[in-house]
């Protein structure tokens, strides 16, 4: 099962962006996904990820499953609206 997590700063509580992995497997700052508008450098293997906004240490946060999203229209079954259209 693939999990994601909020990356969040324990000082000033900026979210910096998502990590994604595996759930028995051990997570790599290459799974970094960083939020859109990141303006750091990407990281690299063998450094620590820090705080895009103050280079504070960061944990994570908000640990789900990873969902599919919405269904995009040439999945839906046929004959139906969806919410949207039928609005």
């Amino acid at each position: 099962m693939e999990l994601v997590a909020d990356v969040k700063c324990y000082y000033c509580g900026h979210v910096s962006g998502q990590i994604k992995g595996q759930r028995q497997a051990t997570l790599k700052i290459t799974a970094f996904v960083p939020r859109p508008g990141y303006t750091k450098p990407a990281p690299q293997a063998g450094h620590r990820l820090r705080c895009e906004r103050c280079n504070g240490p960061v944990y994570f946060e908000d640990v789900s499953p990873m969902t599919l999203g919405r269904i995009g229209p040439a999945l839906a079954r046929p004959g139906r609206k969806s919410k949207a259209e039928a609005a």
